[in-house]
């Protein structure tokens, strides 16, 4: 896996929330990316920092999993190949 950024930090749901929607995207070693999401209750994490490390935890094997798919995928598929007409 190339690189796993935090694209979402935010309280959830926006009215009454009760935890930390965190979500990350996830570029694979081909270049392929994708994004995935969990909800961290207040009571599992009481700031921002720790909703990450905990999110990262519920998400892990899931993301180690897709990116292994992922990375099995041909590096032809996505191309561009409008010039080939």
């Amino acid at each position: 896996m190339k690189s796993l950024n935090v694209s979402r930090l935010e309280q959830y749901p926006t009215e009454d929330p009760h935890g930390w929607a965190v979500g990350f995207i996830c570029e694979c070693d081909n270049g392929r990316s994708f994004y995935v999401d969990t909800v961290v209750s207040f009571e599992d994490a009481d700031d921002q920092d720790s909703a990450i490390d905990v999110a990262l935890e519920s998400v892990k094997e899931g993301v180690m999993s897709r990116c292994t798919q992922e990375d099995e995928k041909s590096a032809l598929l996505g191309i561009d190949v409008i010039d080939r007409l």
